[in-house]
């Protein structure tokens, strides 16, 4: 870790998607990237959260609001891309 933050090396192709991306969506590239990084922290700690109470009480889900939630983001995903 450097003294001003993270430093992350994408491959070509990956560096090439967010260069991509940050055009289309008017974005700086960095601002994608963070945004990306946030997002995949955010989605793993809501994750292991609901791990966690589903091993504390056994209760799961009802996959209908989840998969109503995973569409919603995928839409808001889609929509902020175009």
């Amino acid at each position: 870790m450097a003294d001003d933050g993270i430093r992350i090396d994408l491959d070509d192709a990956l560096t090439e998607r967010a260069r991509r991306f940050a055009v289309a969506d008017g974005t700086p590239v960095d601002a994608v990237i963070r945004h990306a990084v946030a997002d995949y922290i955010d989605d793993w700690t809501e994750t292991l959260a609901r791990l966690a109470e589903f091993d504390r009480t056994g209760d799961s889900l009802d996959a209908g609001p989840v998969l109503d939630h995973f569409q919603a983001t995928v839409a808001a995903r889609t929509q902020r891309a175009s």
